[in-house]
């Protein structure tokens, strides 16, 4: 009965949308019964009171005077002492029995279709004015003074599941939402979790998926995951058509990539044209640039935390995809129905067929040439119970470029046994390995864990060779050059949620690191006699991390919601010890209007750099640790925001000003240049390190659901550095540093079958470089045969990044044509256009000559995507 009758006042709060206005009253209760103060107090109030005769009959209650009192302190006065409780919804007020104890309902949220277990999904509870959402790994849980509740589930993409569930202890219950219309969902925009952006204390946080990216126009064919972020306010690129993300004024290492846990360094192919992800096997990628929760660490600027889809529990299907450039596979489904899961992902490129061709007709064939990559994604998934359940993520891909040549000389090929030759052999190749073993467990409905054994692998290796033979003097060249990080570790997170308004998180990790920091071989020979057999002494580093935190969210009233957390981390290589304590908090406050005020702080500690002598992100830059010398990178960040949802819902505002100060960032020396080192020193020796700091507003206004969506983005910023042992230890812009930076993103569904995508982006132009005179370098005195070959110069420059010449902007158009045939297939043509007006955007400038008359320099610039169309194919099945 008592079941019944909470789903019956369930049903009935259901029904009243009335808004309820607080009512005070001045009145006088007798000694009475409690059915005849009730009859008074709807007299006074004009309230409609409902209860059951059985549960109120033969209660009294005292003589009470009130002058001028709440409704709400009246009923809770003369119900005390009683098992009953009180719930007013808009004209009505209902009496029923009280619970002694809150329950807790707890679960996943999944596909209803595939699955697949739904990250930040939103559950409310309006009659209790509670709310929570689903984790990272689809799992919820929600306490409520009842044995039954009423929950509503809305999430983008996804019909909207209004239910009443009774709460049983002993089970978990998984909910299974429909999609409202797949081929909508497919190119819906969603930012942060689906609750509205004024209610979520998180800020400085965008999320995107792989479908989004899937939608964007394609460069030769291939959806890009990191080119797509770059369009994000905040997020800038490093150079025309490179894939570098540049967050908040920080470099590409300061950026922590994760696949499925597991970390991922340089993760690009083609010397950083494109990324590593295929965007096929994507589930849900979110992107912090500040106000990083006390579960992350390790790095200055951002994460990217990367999630691979679980695979199909049902049936099974997969996609098939070819363009310009790649051509990839997925395959995903059951193992055994309900229980177990794959997920096996493939993409091979081949650039190294049309350079053939290429080479082939201009005449300069080489005997061996190969350049290309490939990744490989895969992923098993098995549910032993509704409380346990394993995940197993692999990842391996690489990039491989080869060349060999050989040249003979002819004029002396006839009649000789061993013709002069000259052979050069150079190849380069690099490549990530990750893999991941995940156990989620669920302790108690408030209870969660997830625990993950983790390993990453990076490596770089580049070989060159020439050998040959002159009037039967022979003599080679061999160099060889090897650099990596290698990961293993272990990482443990609880999350324990007592009530909706109160979530906790904490956990620790450690990780063992080997560090290659570059080492070089050089070997030299002269008709079989060594003339040069060196390596320098840039021997592997091992480095140990250690990582406990601790976070709390905490909706301290319906005004106030806070985040606050604290992250340790420790450091130990080569017998030194760092420590660091990083404090973090969120806040946020409900102003009048719905807008949210938001603010936030959080100090990062990163004890990895990587050295680089350019703006772009190459395989040869080297990852090194911290050391006895070189020590840690710190930064300190504030951001202060306001976020508003509008027009019903339909657009996502917001604007946030930020400011960055990091300390312990370093730089190559003026004129060091280790890979050329030919003394031994190691790279300690030619770094500096110095201070930077970053500061700008970012503003976001994003559309998120309708046949149009898409986003403009506005950037303001600067970025700067001090380093003592370079510029003469001034301030000087970065080489990332770009005042303006505009982006206008949309998708537009024109009717079915048909997609419209583009972007626009505008950004000041970028610092670099030149020198303001040049003189000849002195020297000793030149020989008679030396005088007649031109004599080194050096260059003077007056300070590092002196100019700016050109803004950047483009133009990018797609076209998608979507065909949904009857037996289930859909096929899909992608029509794109980079660079669609043929903008002339530098890729960089170099110094062609001098003019010593006019005291002038004149520069060459390279650019690399002109206009540049693209077609591309795909199948799902």
């Amino acid at each position: 009965m008592q079941r019944f009758l909470s789903i019956l006042l369930l049903i009935c709060w259901q029904a009243t949308a009335a808004q309820q206005q607080e009512i005070k009253l001045t009145i006088n209760i007798p000694a009475t019964s409690l059915e005849n103060a009730i009859k008074l107090l709807e007299q006074q109030s004009g309230l409609h009171f409902s209860y059951e005769y059985t549960r109120i009959q033969g209660i009294t209650v005292k003589a009470h005077s009130y002058k001028d009192q709440p409704l709400a302190i009246i009923c809770r006065d003369l119900l005390k002492g009683t098992t009953l409780m009180y719930k007013r919804i808009g004209n009505q007020v209902i009496i029923g029995p009280a619970f002694k104890n809150d329950r807790t309902l707890s679960g996943y949220v999944e596909d209803a279709v595939s699955g697949e277990r739904l990250i930040g999904v939103s559950l409310a509870a309006p009659e209790f004015q509670a709310g929570t959402a689903t984790n990272a790994y689809g799992f919820y849980s929600i306490t409520v003074p009842a044995d039954s509740i009423r929950l509503q589930l809305s999430y983008l993409g996804y019909q909207r599941l209004d239910t009443v569930v009774a709460i049983d202890k002993a089970e978990a219950v998984t909910f299974r939402l429909k999609a409202a219309n797949r081929q909508l969902g497919e190119v819906t925009i969603r930012g942060g979790q689906a609750e509205k952006i004024e209610h979520a204390v998180q800020m400085s946080r965008m999320t995107i998926t792989g479908a989004m990216v899937q939608a964007m126009p394609r460069l030769l064919g291939e959806p890009d995951l990191l080119k797509s972020l770059q369009l994000m306010p905040g997020v800038k690129q490093g150079t025309e058509a490179t894939s570098a993300l540049l967050v908040r004024g920080g470099t590409p290492d300061q950026n922590l990539i994760l696949l499925d846990g597991a970390p991922l360094y340089n993760p690009m192919h083609l010397m950083g044209l494109f990324s590593t992800f295929n965007t096929s096997i994507l589930k849900d990628v979110t992107l912090y640039k500040g106000a990083f929760p006390a579960r992350y660490g390790g790095r200055l600027s951002s994460v990217i935390d990367v999630s691979t889809k679980d695979g199909d529990m049902h049936k099974m299907h997969g996609d098939f995809s070819i363009g310009l450039l790649s051509t990839q596979a997925t395959l995903e489904g059951p193992i055994r129905k309900g229980k177990t899961t794959f997920v096996l992902s493939g993409r091979r490129s081949y650039p190294d067929l049309g350079a053939k061709l290429y080479l082939n007709a201009a005449g300069d064939r080489p005997e061996k040439f190969r350049l290309n990559f490939y990744d490989v994604n895969a992923k098993l998934h098995h549910k032993f119970s509704d409380r346990d359940k394993i995940y197993l993520s692999f990842y391996t891909g690489r990039d491989q470029m080869f060349t060999k040549h050989r040249f003979t000389d002819d004029a002396n090929r006839k009649g000789n046994a061993n013709p002069d030759y000259y052979l050069t052999d150079a190849g380069a190749y690099a490549g990530n390995i990750s893999g991941t073993i995940r156990w989620n467990h669920v302790y108690s409905p408030k209870l969660f864990s997830n625990v993950m054994l983790i390993g990453s692998d990076y490596y770089f290796r580049s070989v060159f060779s020439q050998e040959g033979r002159n009037q039967d003097k022979g003599y080679t060249d061999y160099q060889q050059l090897k650099s990596g990080i290698r990961d293993y570790g272990a990482k443990a997170d609880f999350e324990y949620q007592p009530v909706p308004a109160h979530a906790i998180r904490a956990g620790a990790d450690i990780m063992l690191r080997r560090f290659t920091p570059g080492t070089l071989r050089t070997r030299q020979t002269d008709q079989e006699v060594v003339t040069a057999d060196s390596i320098n002494n840039n021997r592997d580093i091992y480095g140990t991390e250690i990582n406990l935190y601790a976070e709390d969210e905490w909706e301290l009233s319906q005004r106030l919601k806070v985040n606050g957390g604290l992250h340790f981390s420790a450091f130990y290589v080569e017998g030194r010890s760092y420590y660091s304590l990083q404090p973090r908090l969120n806040a946020r406050y409900l102003l009048p209007g719905n807008w949210a005020l938001k603010a936030s702080y959080s100090r990062m500690t990163q004890y990895i750099h990587l050295l680089a002598n350019n703006s772009i992100t190459l395989p040869t830059d080297l990852w090194v640790p911290v050391t006895d010398k070189v020590k840690p990178q710190d930064a300190d960040q504030f951001a202060l925001g306001i976020a508003r949802n509008l027009f019903k819902d339909k657009f996502e505002f917001s604007v946030e000003g930020y400011y960055k100060k990091m300390h312990g960032v370093i730089e190559y020396k003026e004129g060091a240049d280790y890979l050329t080192s030919s003394k031994g020193d190691t790279w300690q020796s030619q770094v500096a390190a110095g201070n930077g700091q970053s500061y700008g507003v970012e503003l976001l206004l994003q559309k998120k659901s309708g046949r149009l969506t898409g986003w403009l983005g506005y950037t303001l910023a600067w970025a700067n550095r001090n380093i003592p042992l370079v510029n003469r230890g001034r301030d000087f812009p970065y080489k990332y540093d770009r005042r303006h930076d505009l982006h206008i993103v949309a998708v537009y569904k024109l009717r079915k079958g048909i997609e419209l995508s583009g972007s626009w982006t505008l950004q000041s132009a970028s610092p670099f470089t030149i020198p303001v005179g040049i003189y000849e370098k002195a020297g000793l005195p030149l020989s008679a045969h030396e005088s007649y070959y031109p004599q080194p110069h050096v260059q003077e420059i007056n300070t590092r990044n002196n100019m700016r010449l050109r803004p950047y902007h483009r133009l990018d158009l797609g076209i998608s044509f979507i065909k949904y045939k009857r037996n289930g297939l859909i096929r899909t043509w992608n029509v794109s256009v980079l660079n669609a007006y043929n903008q002339f955007n530098p890729f960089f400038y170099y110094v062609d000559k001098f003019e010593y008359e006019k005291a002038r320099v004149s520069l060459n610039a390279i650019n690399l995507i002109p206009v540049m169309p693209s077609i591309s194919y795909s199948l799902k099945y």
